[in-house]
């Protein structure tokens, strides 16, 4: 994973921020059924913690496939 990181200009920075967005689309249906305590707890211990590297691969490939769609088309955060 920090390789990709690594690899990214501004990796962490930016990139972090898809890793991010591609976790919550991925267990959004569940984390919408928890009140706020069960979504601090399920956070703190999330089910990603028993992956594998195919697991954290498809991960950042949605992630990348995310920031190629929004990252350079600020338009997407305006209402």
């Amino acid at each position: 994973m920090w390789d990709t990181y690594l690899s990214e200009p501004n990796g962490f920075s930016s990139f972090h921020i898809y890793v991010c967005a591609a976790l919550l689309l991925k267990w959004s249906t569940e984390l919408q059924a928890m009140d706020f305590a069960q979504i601090m707890q399920f956070l703190q211990r999330p089910p990603s913690l028993e992956w594998g590297v195919g697991e954290v691969e498809l991960l950042l490939s949605e992630a990348y496939m995310l920031k190629c769609l929004y990252h350079d088309a600020p338009r997407h955060l305006a209402r």
